[in-house]
């Protein structure tokens, strides 16, 4: 009979499981992983990137705090100093918009008893590693999902929802309420969201891949499907066209990898994450550079990081009671999500709100 051993005084034990439940759990995740961005080092430090969808910072890892603030450094507007004209007197201030990001604990416990230990021949922390690492995994993405669609519901650490407030509605409605079963997502809608975007001030930035310039569309697996209908039914662009460009990209460039297609310069993906505020209506996305915001702090306190060391992204800890009838190990890290919204504006967002059902 193989039992457990659960060594919750080895160190090495719970840096290792603490950071493979991570990786892990990065791993399981579809899209959240390919839209997460780092940029180049600053003392041996990465910094957040303003390039990547969604921003992704690390400033907690090591320090103390739960807040991270943010900048918006808005486009000069100004003309340039022509000749001899005199410049000094004459220079534009820098104006910015500010955001802040709150992070708190998420944990994911697993607790069982002796006697279930030894009517299994599992290995217990191995398949508690594996579902944690799940969970968190689905967790990760469904609230970053839910803060870019403009889910008002979710208020995880104080960072509270906000509706969205650059919109596309498919069939040319002006409202969600006004959608019927007859305004299915086209790729007429698609070109209108990329339009919103390049026009909306400040203009949504698109992300740059390879020397070129895409937005990401995320779309309901329901309207997923409506697009394949609308490009079968076109007669400027067929479906396998779309779909030809991103498998030849995709050799070359991960985040093209597992795409449904390119259409228009925006990179098609589906996930079943979309929010739904009501009975098939799905308000799917289209993304540009900062859309979102994810903050990841060191899960261990100072007195545990002498201990476990700063570089953990994930705790791991043992529990014994009842005289060590009943054990159990948790798995937690401590993050923020956020839409980012500067001056009360979405600022790497168009929400595209369409009908989408079941087609069988």
């Amino acid at each position: 009979m193989a039992f457990t051993n659960i060594t919750h005084d080895d160190v090495k034990n719970v840096q290792r499981w603490s950071r493979i439940t991570y990786t892990e759990a990065l791993k399981s995740t579809h899209l959240f992983k390919k839209f997460l961005g780092l940029g180049k080092k600053v003392n041996g430090q990465p910094r957040s990137s303003k390039k990547a969808i969604i921003q992704y910072f690390r400033d907690l890892e090591k320090g103390a705090g739960d807040t991270i603030r943010y900048d918006l450094l808005m486009q000069m507007t100004q003309d340039p100093i022509t000749g001899d004209n005199r410049a000094k007197g004459q220079g534009e201030p820098l104006t910015y918009h500010q955001d802040s990001l709150i992070v708190e604990q998420m944990r994911f416990p697993h607790e069982f008893r002796r006697m279930s230990q030894q009517r299994t021949l599992h290995d217990l922390e191995q398949d508690a590693m594996e579902n944690i690492a799940d969970k968190a995994a689905e967790t990760l993405e469904s609230y970053m999902f839910r803060y870019l669609c403009g889910d008002t519901s979710i208020n995880f650490a104080g960072n509270q929802g906000t509706a969205p407030t650059n919109q596309v509605f498919a069939g040319g409605k002006s409202s969600e309420s006004a959608l019927t079963s007859s305004d299915v997502l086209s790729l007429d809608d698609l070109a209108y969201a990329a339009e919103k975007a390049r026009m909306s001030s400040p203009s949504i930035r698109p992300v740059r891949i390879e020397g070129g310039e895409y937005y990401v569309a995320v779309l309901h697996p329901y309207c997923a499907t409506d697009i394949k209908l609308s490009a079968y039914s076109s007669s400027n662009i067929s479906w396998p066209e779309i779909q030809q460009y991103a498998n030849v990209r995709g050799l070359k460039n991960p985040i093209f990898t597992g795409a449904l297609g390119v259409y228009n310069g925006i990179i098609l993906f589906e996930s079943h994450h979309i929010f739904s505020p009501s009975t098939n209506i799905r308000r799917n996305l289209l993304l540009g550079a900062q859309a979102g915001a994810f903050a990841l702090a060191n899960p261990y306190d100072k007195i545990d990081r002498k201990t476990f060391g700063d570089n953990n992204f994930m705790s791991w800890a043992y529990s014994t009671d009842d005289y060590g009838n009943e054990k159990g190990v948790c798995g937690g890290m401590v993050c923020g999500f956020k839409k980012c919204t500067f001056n009360s504006q979405d600022y790497g967002v168009v929400t595209i709100s369409a009908y989408g059902a079941a087609h069988a």
